[in-house]
């Protein structure tokens, strides 16, 4: 029993290991905007969480926030739901390395959040946050106007820039994957 036990433990280290590989990948902007489907700029309205069960797993718990804003992909207007893995449900918790910090996902925040589609991750989840917290960037005002805090080398925003800058990285690389899929 304790072997079996053991061999569970070491087969969900495996999974999230996998999984921690697939959102720590280096995407600058035109790599994000190749694999995610929308970015949305506006405020949290609604964070919580869900647990779900895969058929021969274990329970995963996943965290849902709903930004409503502008699309920055269209400029229309959007309301998004999206998940990452990790976060506390009935008193449960589960850290996943690569999730955002809570300080990033607060409601009432201010944030950009790239999202994609996504399956199997339960009845209640269609979309999650890209790249987990390479995928949320916090906005804050400023006298050059609203500016997107960077994360570093090796994330879609590397280095704090407006807000307007950001719309006109998002134009260029919409217009390099629409080029992109023409030559196909």
């Amino acid at each position: 029993m304790k072997a079996r036990r053991l061999l569970s433990f070491g087969v969900l280290g495996l999974l999230l290991a996998g999984a921690a590989h697939a959102c720590i990948e280096a995407l600058d902007l035109n790599r994000m905007v190749q694999r995610a489907d929308t970015a949305v700029h506006g405020t949290i309205t609604n964070v919580r969480s869900v647990a779900y069960t895969p058929p021969g797993d274990d329970r995963l718990i996943y965290t849902l926030i709903t930004v409503e804003g502008e699309d920055l992909y269209t400029g229309e207007a959007r309301t998004l739901e999206a998940a990452f893995l990790g976060g506390t449900w009935q008193g449960e918790s589960m850290t996943v390395t690569c999730m955002p910090a809570p300080s990033e996902y607060r409601l009432g925040n201010d944030v950009v959040v790239f999202s994609a589609p996504v399956e199997g991750w339960g009845p209640e989840i269609d979309r999650c946050v890209y790249a987990a917290m390479g995928g949320i960037f916090r906005v804050i005002p400023s006298r050059k106007g609203e500016v997107v805090l960077g994360k570093g080398e090796g994330f879609a925003i590397e280095q704090n820039q407006t807000l307007d800058q950001l719309r006109q990285g998002i134009r260029v690389a919409l217009a390099a994957k629409k080029q992109g899929q023409s030559e196909k």
